[in-house]
């Protein structure tokens, strides 16, 4: 063999064996789904809204200001704490980019590092946590 392979050799062989990702980086999208999600868990109990660091608002389809789709979305969150999860994880339609049926989509980031993704349109909310886990809830309803 040519030693002029070498390099490329060397670089797919690198690719093959898997790569080294990062420890702040995290899959949102393509998580392997534990059966069951959240179910039989309280809202409150995975995600604490007192620790939200940061909301990432990626979609808000709504006539608001940013801030107000902001503040919504913590709100929402914060209302539903008490709130046990629906039966069964999240629907993977509601949570893959850019879902057509989705109002609101954000990353939140909390203070000990721990990033979800979030959803939500009329009729339910959902989170997905970055070891694949989800689960939906039934948004409260919208304030003046």
């Amino acid at each position: 063999m040519s030693t002029g392979w070498a390099p490329l050799l060397a670089a797919l062989g690198g690719l093959a064996g898997g790569l080294d990702v990062p420890a702040g980086d995290v899959d949102l999208a393509k998580t392997a789904v534990p059966e069951g999600g959240w179910s039989g868990r309280r809202v409150g109990e995975v995600l604490d809204v007192a620790a939200i660091e940061r909301v990432v608002l990626l979609k808000a389809l709504t006539s608001a200001t940013g801030g107000h789709d902001l503040q919504a979305i913590r709100r929402m969150l914060d209302v539903a704490a008490a709130q046990p999860f629906l039966d069964g994880p999240a629907p993977r339609a509601l949570l893959d980019a850019w879902p057509e049926g989705s109002v609101w989509e954000a990353v939140i980031l909390t203070r000990d590092g721990t990033v979800f993704g979030f959803s939500a349109d009329g009729e339910r909310a959902c989170l997905r946590g970055p070891d694949g886990r989800s689960g939906c809830f039934a948004p409260p309803p919208a304030t003046d």
